[in-house]
């Protein structure tokens, strides 16, 4: 059997780079095509949910049925609308917060009932915890100017 476990980290790592740029725009108070770093870093963290939101979809759909499969489902799909109807806000800085709340939720979904159902795979959830950090910070740095 293949392993796609150097693809998957490299990919990781480079889906790290958008919000470091974006960081750094917010930081300097600098922009990129005419839009700030906190609304670029809002755009990225809305598409990086939704993709999060998406794995987890896949992981659910592989298992067997469980009782707590349906909630699941609904929990993330509840999770990646709020991160999409927070872009409508007027307010990037309340959507940088709502979309950090959004990446623990799935997160936390994630290690809390995922993780018993899919311990075999214990290399995915160690990186979605390196990368819920570093990306959690990141959002804290985006928040850390305007509050």
């Amino acid at each position: 059997m293949r392993s796609y476990k150097p693809v998957v980290a490299t990919l990781a790592i480079l889906g790290i780079f958008p919000f470091l740029f974006a960081t750094y725009l917010s930081l300097t108070n600098g922009s990129f095509l005419g839009k700030s770093g906190v609304t670029l870093f809002a755009a990225y963290a809305a598409v990086i949910v939704s993709f999060i939101g998406g794995t987890m979809w896949g992981r659910l759909i592989e298992l067997p049925e469980s009782r707590n499969g349906a909630k699941l489902l609904i929990c993330s799909f509840a999770t990646v609308f709020g991160a999409w109807v927070s872009l409508l806000l007027k307010t990037p800085e309340l959507s940088v917060v709502l979309l950090l709340l959004s990446l623990i939720t799935i997160f936390w979904v994630d290690a809390r009932w995922l993780k018993q159902a899919n311990n075999a795979k214990p290399y995915y959830t160690s990186l979605n915890f390196g990368l819920t950090s570093v990306t959690s910070i990141m959002h804290l740095l985006v928040l850390y100017p305007h509050y």
